[in-house]
């Protein structure tokens, strides 16, 4: 029986031990299933928030009694009206559009975006505000204010992945006669022509194949030199895993290349944007690496949304793990250098069309992507539609929504001033360079979205305040306190750490609380456990040496360095005899 009680004993200590380690995994587990659900809870208080707001609580699908939360329906020629226009947002994106018209349907894309005459000041120094101009803006760019930018990047030379060489020849043509490139630098603002790859199968071809990143080299090189461009911006996405060294060689290789062109040209050395995804395959750039070569990294924050889930296009804050909060804090932790770094926001929003299909269930699926001049113009300046617009506050941002005869909604997620000042600031606070605009034009010269960046960019006075303590109270701000002066609690932890330890150590001195303990084994198995509790920090330090002598402990391996430092310490324990031979004074 003795030998069982040990064996127990044992088995306990070693258990209790290992919880201590796990419980960091436990808590990681458990908060992956949380947010799993959440993002599904959500879904279900909208199907209920859209069965209210509709007025179908009852099943007859008649009105609600009270009519307090029923939204006002629209007639089903104004949702007619809505499917019949002709989106700019449809047909500019990822297409050669011709002549678009506008909601006055007499003038061509080139006149669709203007900007009133304003005087602006100019962007601080160490700001950075930057801005794609898309080829299919055609000559938008005459009307943009360029003393609130830094930077404007022609979007775009795309590579053909079989030949390293354009494979839009007519838009190249443009870049070659364009006055933008001028007009942008008599401003004083930087030029780049940005280099785009997409795909997968496209980066996996061109990446395994460094010849095609010559012919590359030189074709940019020569069409950056000829236009007395500034650099470049560098836009790959979809990048595969295995080919992550390639694609931080292939940046190496262009810098060179083309720094030695300039060179030749008795130029400046080139400037280098490079762009980062959001979630999507971000782990598959090395940003360390990178750093040395790039000038400026792009954080793509947009396009977060889903295709079956209403939900904003770039969130602050989400129920699920895709939001602006999760890609800073995601890159915070791979050591990406945020000053500079600038977070690019959209100048778009996602159109939802919500119904009810046959089975009485609600069904939610992206109609379209609108600019923020469609979502003006057509929605919250339409005096025809009776609709309702409501702040998401985890999110931060805005949600229109109008209700027809067919009990269906039309819900458009989109940013506006106020929900792009929230992430200016948060962008501002975590120590970024400033921001980025997708795209250009977007806004057909709406004057309140410049003057924010005015506001925000040209001047050092402004005080950036976080959104996230804004939104989230006192808990989240006391969290933020401790992690500000951390130095501090961590040394109040150890020095009672270092208390506690000598009390324990005391304590055993005495033949008394000994003789206490080993008559029970009750008591010793507490003893011991305390004993394993305050060897915590002997196995933080411990890993601390392991990786400054070049051994990285990953979270894993933090797990089996404490069940044996734990199993070498219960060893010793174990064989060590009290000295119960002192006499009583």
């Amino acid at each position: 029986m003795n030998k069982v009680s040990k064996i127990v004993y044992t088995l306990l200590v070693l258990f209790s031990f290992s919880i201590l380690d796990s419980c960091t995994y436990v808590k990681k587990a458990d908060s992956a299933v949380r947010k799993t659900f959440g993002t599904a809870n959500r879904f279900k208080r909208q199907k209920s928030l859209y069965t209210r707001r509709l007025g179908l609580n009852n099943k007859k699908g008649a009105d609600n009694p009270d009519g307090e939360d029923q939204m006002q329906r629209n007639p089903i020629q104004q949702k007619n009206i809505i499917n019949d226009y002709g989106y700019i947002f449809e047909g500019l994106n990822g297409f050669d559009p011709g002549y678009v018209v506008n909601y006055n349907n007499n003038d061509s894309v080139s006149n669709v975006f203007e900007i009133s005459n304003q005087a602006f000041k100019t962007i601080e120094a160490n700001r950075e505000v930057f801005g794609w101009h898309p080829h299919w803006m055609g000559s938008s760019w005459k009307k943009y204010p360029f003393e609130l930018l830094s930077t404007i990047a022609y979007f775009s030379y795309n590579v053909n992945s079989r030949t390293g060489l354009s494979q839009n020849p007519k838009q190249i043509e443009d870049w070659k006669t364009t006055e933008l490139i001028a007009v942008a630098q008599e401003k004083n603002t930087r030029v780049l022509l940005t280099v785009s790859l997409h795909g997968k199968n496209n980066n996996a071809r061109f990446l395994s194949n460094e010849l095609l990143w010559n012919n590359l080299y030189e074709d940019v090189g020569k069409l950056v030199l000829d236009r007395n461009a500034d650099g470049i911006d560098i836009n790959f996405e979809d990048i595969p895993d295995d080919l992550k060294n390639e694609f931080t060689r292939f940046v190496s290789n262009f810098r060179k290349s083309l720094g030695m062109k300039f060179k030749n040209n008795n130029r400046e050395a080139p400037y280098i944007s490079l762009t980062l995804p959001a979630h999507k395959d971000r782990e598959n750039f090395n940003v360390e690496k990178l750093e040395s070569e790039v000038d400026l990294f792009v954080i793509m924050g947009y396009d977060y949304n889903s295709t079956s889930d209403p939900d904003a296009v770039s969130p602050l804050q989400s129920e699920g793990i895709f939001s602006l909060t999760n890609t800073i804090a995601y890159f915070k932790a791979v050591n990406l250098n945020l000053s500079k770094t600038i977070l690019a926001l959209p100048y778009y929003g996602i159109l939802w069309d919500i119904s009810i299909k046959k089975d009485e269930s609600i069904e939610a699926v992206v109609e379209r992507k609108l600019t923020y001049s469609e979502i003006k113009n057509l929605f919250l300046e339409n005096p025809d539609i009776k609709a309702e617009v409501d702040l998401d506050p985890i999110s931060m941002s805005k949600v229109y929504r109008a209700a027809f005869d067919d009990y269906s909604i039309k819900e458009i997620h989109f940013d506006d001033v106020f929900t792009l000042s929230k992430k200016y600031d948060y962008a501002m606070v975590n120590g970024m360079r400033g921001i980025g605009v997708w795209a250009l034009g977007y806004d057909n010269g709406s004057t309140e979205l410049w003057n924010l960046i005015e506001r925000y960019f040209s001047t050092d006075k402004i005080k950036f305040n976080d959104p996230i303590l804004e939104a989230n109270g006192f808990p989240i701000r006391f969290a933020k306190n401790l992690v500000q002066n951390k130095d501090v609690f961590i040394a109040m932890i150890i020095y009672f750490v270092m208390a506690v330890i000598l009390a324990f150590v005391l304590l055993l001195s005495d033949w008394r609380i000994r003789d206490s303990i080993m008559r029970s084994k009750i008591n010793q198995i507490i003893v011991i456990f305390i004993g394993f509790t305050l060897l915590i920090p002997l196995i933080v330090f411990i890993k601390e040496i392991l990786n400054k002598a070049g051994y990285y402990v990953n979270s894993s391996g933090e797990v089996f360095l404490g069940f044996f430092t734990g199993l070498v310490v219960f060893f010793l324990a174990t064989r060590m005899k009290f000295d119960r031979i002192i006499e009583k004074p």
